[in-house]
């Protein structure tokens, strides 16, 4: 079972992911959900050291996104 798409009915049950996980889940790399972690876009919970993130706050995470890409906004 592949937990990349947030959509899936497999998905629907899952409640939280790992690190790895949530963000093939949302197409980026980890290094770019880290990213977003340290700048307060998405906030992880915490198993001891391990971060995990709901499927709900990656939804939302995606939709307050730009539906632009930032470069072409400043032409």
């Amino acid at each position: 079972m592949s937990t990349a798409s947030l959509d899936t009915d497999a998905t629907q049950a899952v409640v939280a992911l790992d690190h790895a996980s949530a963000a093939a889940a949302v197409g980026m790399s980890p290094s770019r959900l880290r990213q977003h972690v340290r700048l307060g876009d998405v906030v992880p919970h915490f198993s001891g050291t391990k971060p995990l993130y709901l499927v709900s706050d990656l939804k939302e995470f995606i939709e307050r996104l730009p539906t632009h890409p930032e470069h072409l906004l400043s032409v």
